[in-house]
């Protein structure tokens, strides 16, 4: 794939009203190559608070990214037995709850 250009977008989310608009255009525009028709990148966010799900940059929780052992890499999820063991299931999922569903504008419980 061959990049020409590169787009952003910068919206006033006060204004926002979820409607996606943005993010079904941009699909439009840059999925129109074989291969990427199920690409969804752009996830249009209207709650207050720290994102979702609660935690989400937490490597440790989520068991995310890579860890440097005895000078090697190694994903923080374990290597190809662990992951073929849980291949149909992800024990480190984010539930529900953790997606504050229900949500209110309350500040001190998004935390």
């Amino acid at each position: 794939m061959r990049i020409k250009a590169q787009v952003a977008m910068v919206m006033h989310l006060d204004k926002c009203i979820g409607c996606h608009t943005c993010s079904v255009s941009c699909k439009n525009v840059w999925t129109n190559r074989p291969g990427t028709e199920y690409v969804w990148f752009n996830n249009v966010e209207t709650r207050p608070g720290v994102g979702y799900p609660k935690e989400w940059e937490n490597t440790d929780r989520y068991k995310g990214g890579w860890v440097l052992r005895n000078g090697k890499l190694h994903l923080r999820a374990g290597g190809p037995v662990s992951k073929l063991a849980n291949i149909f299931y992800n024990p480190n999922m984010a539930d529900l709850n953790d997606f504050y569903q229900p949500w209110t504008y309350d500040f001190q419980q998004l935390h």
